[in-house]
């Protein structure tokens, strides 16, 4: 399997910190006191500076997630010199999606006219993309599919944005969601009779699932009176206990893999949640810092996008060349963390 392409479309709109602040003042004036109201948002300025958060991409007015992921997609066949009928195999990976069912992928195999592809979702989280590539993988190994492509959608912010928030400890559960960038990204992913030297590694620990939720409406009845089911459809999360668990993980993932540690890296892209997370990561993995591909100041936390927008925007800056030896690092609610390299 080889990547052909990856690109990315994104939203016109720059979101700066202060915007999101003043989003939450004008939202909440009225039903708070000034006392409070300050609280709540010195909370968010100083928890977005602490990430290394400082812009983010969102839907401008009569933007929409259909356009976003045609154009990422249309630009991913482009890239590869692939017209429609040459897909067999479409895999949605957003967390962003237009229905429980059916699948949003068969929004975008009819618009797109992939008539020959068959197409499904797929759901984990921000490792969504990088779960798809593996399944993508083992089917084109396995199953005869001769072009793949990886299609997301991460255009959530507004759906899952609190519209009011009460008080500073509510802030404390959803100040990360304002982390949250859009962007919508498309692979295409080939059978190969060069070796990509292909590998993937991926761990879970479901005892974190409470970190980081977006619940539907009946997610008490599947929790067997453990943790809480938060609000039905609002993005919250406890970051700092979900990233200590997911660094902790891939320590012990990545240097108890017999080839990951051997390897040496032409660029490394990681799921960013903020910038000392990453560099924590790098550190510990003994990871080259000059060759860690830092997208999050600018572009936020792009749910599964990351990896794929961070490739997108290496390749369009020459920092990413045909030949170069990857490392992926992932670390994702549920808790999923997972490690990938490959020659591009």
């Amino acid at each position: 399997m080889r990547i052909c392409s990856v690109a990315h479309a994104l939203p016109t709109r720059l979101v700066t910190n202060q915007d999101l602040v003043d989003r939450i003042l004008a939202r909440n004036r009225e039903a708070l006191g000034t006392a409070e109201l300050d609280a709540i948002c010195a909370l968010l300025t100083s928890q977005l500076a602490r990430t290394g958060a400082a812009t983010r991409y969102h839907r401008a007015d009569g933007e929409n997630a259909l356009e976003l992921g045609l154009a990422a997609a249309t630009g991913a066949m482009r890239a590869a010199g692939l017209p429609p009928d040459a897909l067999d195999l479409l895999i949605y990976t957003g967390v962003g999606r237009a229905f429980i069912e059916p699948a949003t992928a068969n929004v975008f195999q009819s618009e797109l006219g992939l008539s020959n592809a068959t197409c499904f979702d797929l759901l984990d989280a921000c490792a969504s993309w990088l779960r798809g590539v593996d399944v993508a993988h083992h089917l084109i190994e396995s199953a005869g599919y001769r072009h793949a492509m990886i299609l997301n959608c991460e255009t959530n912010f507004y759906e899952y944005e609190p519209r009011r928030i009460s008080s500073r400890e509510d802030m404390e559960q959803l100040w990360s969601g304002f982390t949250v960038g859009e962007a919508a990204t498309a692979t295409v992913l080939a059978a190969s009779d060069t070796d990509a030297q292909y590998r993937a590694s991926f761990r879970n620990a479901g005892a974190h699932v409470y970190d980081c939720q977006i619940p539907l409406p009946h997610a008490a009845q599947f929790q067997n009176g453990h943790g809480r089911a938060g609000v039905a459809m609002l993005f919250q999360a406890r970051p700092d206990a979900l990233a200590r668990g997911a660094i902790r993980q891939l320590h012990r993932q990545y240097w108890s893999d017999p080839v990951l540690p051997s390897l040496d890296y032409d660029i490394i892209f990681g799921h960013s949640v903020s910038v000392p997370v990453s560099q924590t990561v790098a550190r510990i993995l003994k990871l080259d810092r000059d060759r860690y591909y830092e997208i999050f100041p600018t572009y936020g936390n792009v749910v599964s996008a990351s990896l794929p927008l961070a490739m997108s925007l290496a390749q369009a800056n020459g920092r990413l060349q045909r030949g170069h030896r990857v490392l992926l690092v992932m670390g994702g609610a549920g808790l999923t963390t997972a490690l990938s390299t490959f020659v591009f």
